[in-house]
């Protein structure tokens, strides 16, 4: 190949690469003009987040709740499904909670003209809003990931706070925002830190969904196709980088390991990592930690996993 074939493909490869960009940039200021146009006043609440994030939640529960009522095969604890008193008893009080708090904020912003922010009318350009959402993530997940130690290494936060949420060895959607007021208050302030710090308004919005999507994907108690963990591994043959509902699942059960939200990446730097594997048989009677399996009951429900896994990867017609 000629060095005159060789610029001109390089020259079309940067073309095509700067126009694609260009036609990004101008599909993200399009979407932020949107929501300018169709969101203010009301996206000058400085409480504003804490609205989307309520949607968010109230969203993705009723999403995995379906899966739940209608047995869906993305089920990790095959054995054990929530009832609908189980479910009503964790949702009813936080929906009451969450709507409450939400309305307060609406009605404090609506009277206090100092809870009004400024919002830029300069849209974020593609690569502006791609780095400050990846980062807000990755820092977030790794303030997470100390967080979450810290519940479970410090005897009087592991036995009096973080020990609400972990009432459950099975959780289920709802079960995800059963939690200690004062954890909450830490946890968001944490994770919140990356967003406020150096996000755009558009990439504040997005990040705040997708974490609080991830969240719920993590104690649904289902593996969906979407979630991190089946999608996040970058290298053939290794394992995942992504979190969710699969490695978290084991955590719930197996309190030492897998910490972490979005990266598992972090468990895995730092030794805290367990694969999920049909050979890991929560001991425990679901969903609560209260009442152990007998020795019969797991070796039972273990040889049922791994039958269940060998037969799930025969080719159809082998069995």
């Amino acid at each position: 190949m000629s060095v005159k074939t060789l610029a001109a493909t390089a020259g079309a490869g940067a073309a095509l690469y700067l126009g694609g960009l260009e036609v990004m940039d101008e599909a993200v200021a399009w979407t932020y003009g949107k929501c300018l146009e169709h969101g203010m006043p009301y996206l000058t609440n400085m409480y504003f987040e804490a609205s989307l994030a309520y949607t968010a939640w109230f969203a993705s529960c009723v999403y995995f709740t379906y899966l739940d009522v209608t047995r869906s095969p993305t089920k990790i604890q095959k054995d054990y499904w929530p009832t609908n008193k189980e479910m009503l008893q964790c949702a009813v009080p936080q929906l009451f909670v969450n709507t409450i708090g939400c309305a307060i904020t609406w009605y404090q912003w609506a009277g206090d003209p100092s809870l009004t922010i400024d919002i830029t009318s300069t849209p974020p350009t593609f690569f502006e809003f791609m780095w400050q959402v990846s980062l807000a993530l990755v820092m977030g997940d790794f303030i997470l990931y100390w967080h979450h130690r810290m519940m479970h290494f410090v005897p009087y936060l592991r036995n009096h706070v973080h020990s609400v949420h972990h009432e459950y060895s099975a959780p289920f959607a709802w079960a995800g925002g059963w939690v200690h007021p004062f954890e909450v208050f830490l946890a968001v302030t944490a994770q919140m830190i990356p967003a406020l710090l150096f996000c755009h308004p558009m990439s504040r919005w997005v990040f705040c969904i997708l974490w609080v999507v991830c969240q719920i994907d993590e104690h649904s108690g289902h593996d969906v196709w979407w979630s991190p963990f089946n999608w996040l591994i970058p290298f053939h043959g290794k394992d995942s980088l992504g979190g969710g509902g699969d490695p978290h699942d084991v955590h719930h059960y197996l309190p030492t390991k897998n910490f972490a939200l979005l990266f598992v990446v972090w468990d895995q730097i730092f030794d805290t990592y367990v694969k999920p594997s049909p050979k890991l048989v929560n001991p425990f009677k679901p969903p609560f930690i209260s009442e152990r399996r007998s020795n019969e009951e797991i070796s039972e429900l273990l040889h049922k996993q791994v039958t269940a896994k060998k037969n799930a990867s025969l080719p159809v017609g082998s069995e």
